[in-house]
């Protein structure tokens, strides 16, 4: 056959069909790609949602895991004194779960400095003597002492103590002070002078409980020992601290048999509303990692000695991690 006798139409409407086939292949390749994508998307998406829920089982199997160790504790030693040594302060070891593990660790907030002791309010008559261990507490951390001035601004509700604020109004994302009580530690960040390198140093000595906690000579650091009194020296908190295994049953004629000398400041006021010998709040944190997936569940728990049925209770529960 002549080729030349051939149409040239017919060339070109064989190149348009297979042009136009060549297109609907990749339409199809892309829309297939993408129904592919949006599958594997909401698979992930389904398989997130199930194992957070699982986390979140796991999480309150802990919690309640944690009350009942705080409740064995306390009908064991009658609720006498809190150690790092007793059965709440041993951690669960990681075991393994369908999907996964679990492990998780309790530890005092009664041997942390609290935040909300610095509340400036009338009723709080120990916020002045508390200021001074917190500057204590901070000349021991190598921080500003400013910052103790700032926490307090930060809490105060009264209108002519708001200094601060148009400082706060001035960043490039404007906030204002809370004017109350601290919520959670992490709030810190927010004060005026606290940098990450700042919290990062002073968020494992303080708490944010409810005003007027003391804090426990047993459990507490040797850094919040320090807060003692003035002239309280890191080789006399050493000395209190007992490499972490401290057991005063009786406050302060312990100490002051451990540290001929000691003498504990509370402002002249009854130094059973600065320091003791036990607990009521404790912070139960688990780690979870289910599928290669990681949660990180705290919650903070209330226990009261005066209340039927060892007054265990949650006051606070919260998510993610904050190191």
């Amino acid at each position: 056959m002549n080729l030349s006798t051939i149409p040239q139409c017919n060339f070109r409407q064989r190149g348009v069909a297979l042009l136009v086939a060549l297109l609907v292949v990749a339409l199809a390749t892309v829309l297939i790609a993408g129904l592919l994508d949006r599958g594997e998307l909401t698979a992930a998406r389904t398989r997130n949602q199930l194992r957070t829920a699982q986390a979140q089982a796991y999480a309150q199997g802990l919690e309640a895991y944690a009350a009942k160790v705080l409740r064995q504790d306390q009908e064991a030693d009658s609720g006498s004194i809190d150690t790092a040594d007793d059965i709440w302060a041993v951690p669960l070891p990681p075991t393994p779960v369908p999907g996964g593990e679990i492990t998780a660790t309790m530890s005092d907030l009664n041997g942390r400095f609290n935040l909300n002791n610095l509340d400036p309010a009338p009723a709080n008559v120990n916020a002045d003597i508390w200021k001074r261990k917190f500057v204590l507490l901070l000349l021991a951390l190598k921080l500003d002492t400013a910052l103790a001035d700032n926490v307090v601004a930060w809490m105060n509700p009264d209108p002519a103590a708001s200094a601060d604020d148009n400082w706060y109004l001035s960043q490039p994302l404007p906030y204002s002070p809370a004017k109350r009580e601290f919520i959670h530690v992490s709030e810190l960040r927010l004060v005026k002078g606290v940098d990450g390198d700042t919290y990062a140093r002073l968020a494992p000595y303080v708490s944010a409980l409810p005003p007027g906690t003391p804090i426990n000579v047993n459990t507490a650091s040797v850094l919040v020992l320090m807060t003692l009194n003035e002239s309280m020296t890191e080789q006399m908190a050493q000395s209190l601290w007992q490499q972490g295994h401290a057991h005063y049953q009786n406050f302060p004629q312990d100490l002051t048999a451990n540290v001929p000398g000691l003498v504990v400041d509370c402002g002249g006021h009854p130094l059973a509303q600065c320091y003791g010998v036990r607990s009521s709040y404790f912070l139960a944190r688990g780690e979870i990692t289910l599928d290669d997936l990681p949660f990180t569940f705290y919650s903070l728990i209330e226990r009261r000695s005066n209340s039927a049925n060892g007054g265990i209770r949650v006051i606070q529960r919260s998510r993610g991690v904050d190191d």
